[in-house]
């Protein structure tokens, strides 16, 4: 898997120079978000000046504009992609777990979302985000995306988003992408992370797994737009694909990533029930069972925070 660096050293505006190389791939993926996002766009302009102010990292614009200079699209366009997963989540479905095994934690995870040409599949990267020479986190995304759906902040914790939908109405918030890359690129520790992530307002719901280093430091964390609900591990592991375990909801507006959700938690339960994986092959086999596995899958990866381990499959 093609590895990255992203300087953070650098001016914000200066950052992804690189892109230059990967003209043709940001196009793909920002034309393949558009199709979804046609529908959205007239809306999300109206709001778009007003929202940047308030919730999106001024940094964050820079790299934006300066990922502008490389492709067919305009910054406020590539912002608008960047922003799918609160727009539009109804193309996710995703199955994640954590365990503890001796005296490491680890974190297995697809994500499954549905794109045309496999386009997300193909140009997926760890992106190395480095300060000092030093790794300060790394993600799996693709060139463009300056968000993070799944990540590692190495000997702290890793961190992957599940889609959800409930009932409650959207939110004028920070966007769950950008936080998350927030907290992963901040100071944080796993005890930090979690209650920034249980107590931010977000756009949308989601589901997130966190992972730390040591005994006990596995959580999912259950959101709305303006709530949050947080369930621990048993038995030495925890899983989440696409429904609530604790919240209290009703959805009468049930979505499509729920259809398999109940499936892919029971069988991933029962092959952590059998033998807790010895290494990250053994995650791999989890992830790859027929009945987890998705025909969308898009990336399997596996963490482990304490030893920094990031391991990504090549899908192509």
């Amino acid at each position: 898997m093609q590895n990255i660096e992203i300087n953070l050293d650098l001016p914000p505006e200066e950052r992804w120079h690189f892109a230059a190389n990967y003209t043709k791939e940001i196009n793909e993926i920002i034309a393949c978000y558009w199709i979804d996002l046609e529908d959205y766009v007239e809306l999300i302009e109206s709001y778009l000046e007003a929202y940047k102010s308030l919730f999106i990292p001024a940094s964050y614009i820079k790299e934006i504009e300066c990922i502008a200079n490389y492709c067919d699209y305009s910054a406020d366009q590539i912002l608008i992609a960047n922003l799918y997963y609160d727009i539009v989540k109804f193309a996710f479905a995703c199955t994640a777990f954590a365990f503890q095994k001796d005296d490491s934690i680890w974190h297995a995870r697809n994500l499954d979302w549905w794109t045309e040409n496999d386009v997300l599949k193909k140009y997926t990267k760890i992106l190395n985000y480095t300060k000092g020479g030093k790794t300060v986190f790394q993600s799996v995304g693709w060139v463009g995306f300056v968000g993070v759906l799944s990540g590692i902040k190495p000997n702290e914790f890793s961190l992957t988003l599940n889609a959800i939908v409930s009932d409650e109405a959207p939110n004028m918030a920070k966007p769950i992408t950008f936080l998350l890359r927030e907290v992963l690129e901040g100071d944080y520790n796993f005890q930090e992370a979690q209650e920034i992530l249980e107590q931010t307002e977000i756009i949308c719901d989601c589901l997130l797994l966190v992972a730390g280093k040591t005994a006990h430091e596995m959580l999912v964390i259950e959101r709305t737009p303006r709530s949050s609900k947080t369930r621990f591990a048993e038995n030495s592991c925890i899983i989440v694909t696409n429904d609530y375990k604790k919240m209290a909801y009703e959805n009468k507006n049930q979505s499509a990533l729920k259809d398999t959700s109940c499936g892919r938690y029971d069988k991933t339960k029962f092959l952590l029930s059998q033998d807790l994986p010895a290494n990250s092959t053994d995650c791999f086999k989890i992830l790859n069972d027929k009945a987890v596995k998705m025909s969308i899958t898009v990336q399997q990866m596996v963490f482990n925070a304490k030893t920094g381990l990031i391991e990504v499959i090549d899908m192509v």
